[in-house]
């Protein structure tokens, strides 16, 4: 299910506005750090003169070139440094915009994530089942492999110790040391890929925990994207109860604050909505 900030009929475009927002402050953004970068490099340019022709100087007196070269890099230094504190407040502000703008898709790719890790879980699984088969498989084969060899290293031995010429290793037993070393090579393949799948279905639930809170905190800011949009249709009301409350002296809050007690119904209905929007294990 995909979750949709506009899925009400009525809206305050809320989540539009802070898109129009987040590009305008983008493009700010993009104008200051330009003027920020050549602000600081003007200044560095003028500093260096300055510094230059201090060098080139006397050192008994201080000319007036000096003097308009000192007080120009300290002019530049201070239109850098106030363009670069602009920069890192714009930055905040941008950033703030951004998570609010990026939160919906964000809420996606969790879900998406999630999903993935689960079904790349039961796929690992799967895989580990077969990798363990296949080496009980290869163990109890050479298991008979090393009793075979070692019944056929015995009758090589005694047929050689009897042979009065030229002994020629018989080949079922060459066959056999083949097929053994070929067995414990696979075997020793399997474990390492058994090993690497282990590693593997381990990680998995950290980056699980970690795709789920991602997605509680998505989906806590789409439903602060919800909440804004419907707010403006029931400020009236709240705000009328406020001002009556606070004229009544029913209140000690500030008429800007209305504290409302949720039924415990809604509370129950909205952590049922919550938890059916995360995907199912």
């Amino acid at each position: 299910m995909k979750l949709n900030p506009f899925s009400k009929k009525t809206t305050s475009g809320y989540y539009a506005r802070i898109k129009a927002e987040h590009a305008d402050v983008k493009q700010q953004l993009d104008t200051l750090q330009t003027a920020a970068a050549e602000a600081r490099a003007d200044s560095v340019a003028k500093e260096k003169y300055a510094f230059d022709l201090e060098q080139r100087g006397s050192h008994h007196s201080v000319s007036e070139a000096e003097r308009r070269a000192r007080r120009e890099a300290g002019e530049a230094k201070q239109r850098a440094d106030a363009l670069e504190r602009d920069v890192r407040d714009l930055k905040a502000k941008f950033h703030d915009l951004r998570s609010i703008v990026e939160a919906p898709d964000k809420l996606e790719s969790a879900r998406a994530t999630i999903i993935e890790l689960r079904r790349r879980r039961s796929a690992l699984q799967t895989e580990r089942e077969q990798h363990a088969k296949l080496i009980a498989k290869l163990d109890k084969r050479i298991d008979e492999l090393e009793q075979r060899i070692a019944t056929e290293t015995q009758s090589a031995s005694e047929a050689m110790a009897a042979a009065e010429g030229e002994f020629v290793l018989p080949e079922a037993l060459t066959k056999l040391d083949v097929e053994l070393r070929v067995a414990r090579a696979t075997l020793e393949n399997i474990n390492g890929k058994l090993q690497a799948v282990d590693a593997e279905i381990a990680a998995i639930p950290g980056q699980i925990n970690d795709a789920e809170r991602a997605f509680k905190h998505h989906q806590s800011s789409v439903a602060k994207i919800e909440l804004h949009e419907q707010l403006p249709q029931v400020y009236d009301v709240l705000a009328r109860a406020a001002v009556a409350s606070r004229n009544a002296g029913f209140s000690t809050h500030s008429e800007r604050k209305l504290e409302i007690d949720i039924p415990h119904e809604y509370l129950e209905s909205a952590r049922a909505k919550l938890a059916a929007e995360r995907p199912s294990a």
